[in-house]
């Protein structure tokens, strides 16, 4: 991983400094595209699993926190906020009358 893009270092500080809460907001501070080329993921599909988070494998969420520098369990951890948040705009949604 020598060619890593330099903006993934940026991502384990706004961790910790709680500028990154869900799994999306990585993508305030690196493109999504780089990391959907990293990942070898066109950048639709890339953008349908943002949007359902939930399908992505354990294998790509892995390969991203890899990238970020970051442990499994934090990449899971926003990957379950992003999923509670995009869950809870569906019930709203469903809710409505």
């Amino acid at each position: 991983m020598g060619n890593r893009d330099p903006r993934y270092s940026l991502i384990k500080p706004m961790i910790i400094g709680g500028k990154i809460a869900s799994f999306n907001d990585i993508f305030k501070f690196i493109p999504k595209t780089v990391v959907a080329t990293d990942l070898g993921k066109k950048v639709d599909r890339f953008t349908e699993l943002m949007n359902r988070v939930e399908g992505f494998t354990l294998e790509e969420l892995f390969m991203i926190a890899k990238f970020c520098d970051i442990d499994e369990a934090e990449i899971l951890k926003l990957a379950e906020m992003e999923y509670t948040i995009s869950k809870s705009k569906i019930i709203k949604r469903i809710k409505r009358p």
